[in-house]
């Protein structure tokens, strides 16, 4: 790899480690930090000829067009990145920006001409993160990170990553032909003989005040909610389900995630993340664990592309309560679930040992695609199995479209997972055969549609029957798989306006409509996705976002 005279940092490349969501702490040597002050100026040009200097007979080059870096000061002194106008790049040490330091000033970081991008040494965490058990008060009108659309952000190391503390902002508004970028160094290196690769570094993660099962209604109440996140170690959690963290839009992340099994960081954290917080046109692509995973908060999210991410397209847990709408999945290449999901996890020190499993997660979630072919993956996984809920998880699903060529156990369209919930009341079973588990208008153009039952069912949950279940929904349909092209259009991930089953029959389809009694969603006349043909600003960030891959 090359790199610029600036600094030169090794890229550490990090295992292959795919695996779901769980607890524990990554164990990461923090980079040792250069805590001298940064003063120096990005007003760097190259060194123009005169008649004299002997350059090409006298001929004078042309100016080098100076860089913009961005900056900012905290107690007393400013930190300022070094422009490399030789690569068009912005240059931050870890002065600037480390694992090791807390950035409590706002700053803008500007777009730069001609691709340029702004590379970070370090990690880049934004507000003082408090654990208030110890004392700390947390700083509610924290600092806020503005990107400029077309930004483009790189990072030299797999642990740094950028955080959003609780009370802190994060202002990230791309465009959809000028998206903001989070990336590996390795985009950006000047190098062709570099490639960037799954977890180059670590991805983004912002820390809410929102709900979290974590912490009981008095601790929250209390201010005393500090549940640490996965990575290295910081606090979430809160009694603020509206809480404003900022908004990222038309941001593409790749190439992002860390660490070990049950303790990755993903291309996009969302910790307690409050429903004032915007999330929409988001792609996440080659990541390491999940594209996006959600713990707890009530956050919507929206128009979200997800493309061949090392684990999960979308996870949740911790009893997530938003509500999510236009998602596409695509794992041909990588992946494990479009779709993981659970709800709480028992508590053992509460008396009854059944913990919080009454606030569950509950989201409700319409029109999704997951493309998958469910071949055999590392770790012995299939790439993209439909969707797995566990652990005591509800949801309301409509407008569903999950193909998949595979007729291997491991790949099914769905499964209702109970290896710890088992047949409990508040089981995965218990909770689709009370109906706070629901499919409507939803097709499953699979090779296998359902997964068999890991612990066997008891009592009167012992006749449930999935298939039948399924089909008991409105206008759900099980229409089997015989080619990619009978369900999706040439583009090879929008719903096709005429479907056929596998024996080449035309399937009706007919999309829910949820507007009426939810405000965030809005009503399409398809199931899936994205419509055949169709033009927005939808379509164009999905046709981006796939071209990405290439």
């Amino acid at each position: 790899m090359k790199l610029s005279g600036f600094f030169k940092a090794s890229l550490i490349t990090s295992a292959l480690v795919l695996a779901g969501c769980g607890g524990g702490d990554i164990n990461v040597t923090p980079t040792t930090n250069d805590n001298r002050v940064d003063n120096s100026t990005s007003n760097v040009t190259n060194n123009t000829g005169s008649d004299n200097s002997g350059n090409n007979g006298g001929t004078t080059p042309p100016p080098t067009e100076t860089l913009e870096c961005a900056s900012y000061t905290m107690d007393g002194a400013e930190f300022k990145g070094k422009a490399d106008n030789e690569n068009k790049n912005c240059i931050y040490s870890q002065a600037f920006a480390s694992n090791a330091k807390d950035i409590t000033s706002s700053f803008l970081i500007p777009a730069l001409p001609n691709g340029g991008a702004h590379i970070f040494e370090g990690a880049l965490f934004i507000g003082t993160d408090v654990d208030t058990s110890n004392g700390g008060t947390i700083d509610v009108n924290g600092p806020t990170l503005t990107i400029e659309a077309g930004v483009n952000v790189a990072f030299t190391k797999p642990e740094n990553f950028i955080r959003i503390a609780r009370g802190a902002n994060i202002e990230a508004i791309g465009e959809v032909d000028k998206p903001i970028v989070f990336s590996s160094y390795a985009e950006f290196d000047g190098d062709d003989s570099t490639t960037a690769a799954i977890g180059d570094w670590g991805g983004v993660q912002i820390n809410g005040l929102g709900h979290s099962i974590r912490c009981s209604e008095t601790d929250a109440n209390a201010g005393m909610c500090n549940h640490k996140a996965e990575g290295i170690v910081s606090y979430y959690g809160g009694n603020d389900p509206q809480d404003d963290s900022g908004t990222l839009k038309h941001v593409v992340i790749k190439y992002a995630g860390y660490g070990v099994e049950g303790d990755e960081l993903n291309g996009l954290t969302l910790n307690a993340v409050g429903s004032g917080t915007t999330i929409d046109y988001i792609h996440v692509h080659n990541g390491f664990d999940d594209g996006i995973e959600l713990f707890g908060g009530s956050v919507n999210i929206s128009h979200v592309v997800v493309t061949e991410t090392g684990d999960d397209g979308i996870d949740w847990d911790e009893g997530w309560k938003g509500n999510g709408q236009f998602i596409l999945v695509h794992s041909k290449e990588y992946g494990n679930h479009g779709f993981e999901t659970d709800g709480a996890k028992k508590d053992p020190t509460s008396e009854d040992g059944q913990g919080l499993v009454t606030t569950v997660s509950y989201p409700t979630i319409a029109n999704a695609t997951v493309i998958a072919n469910g071949k055999e993956g590392a770790e012995g996984r299939r790439t993209g199995a439909g969707m797995e809920m566990k652990e005591w998880g509800k949801a309301k699903l409509a407008n569903m479209l999950f193909v998949n060529s595979s007729t291997e156990a491991g790949a099914g369209c769905f499964d209702l997972y109970n290896e710890k919930d088992q047949s409990g009341t508040e089981g995965v079973h218990a909770n689709a055969k009370a109906g706070d588990i629901t499919f409507m208008n939803s097709i499953f153009a699979c090779g296998l549609n359902f997964e068999e039952v890991k612990t066997p069912l008891t009592g009167d949950l012992a006749d449930f029957n999935i298939e039948q279940w399924f089909l008991a929904g409105e206008m759900n349909k099980l229409i089997g798989f015989s080619s990619f092209d009978n369900v999706l259009a040439a583009d090879g991930v929008s719903t096709k306006s005429v479907i056929t089953d596998k024996d080449g029959n035309t399937v009706a389809v007919e999309s829910a409509k949820l507007s009426e009694s939810n405000s965030f969603f809005k009503d399409v006349a398809y199931v899936g996705a994205l419509a055949e043909g169709e033009e927005s600003t939808w379509s164009k960030f999905v046709a981006a976002s796939i071209a990405r891959t290439k």
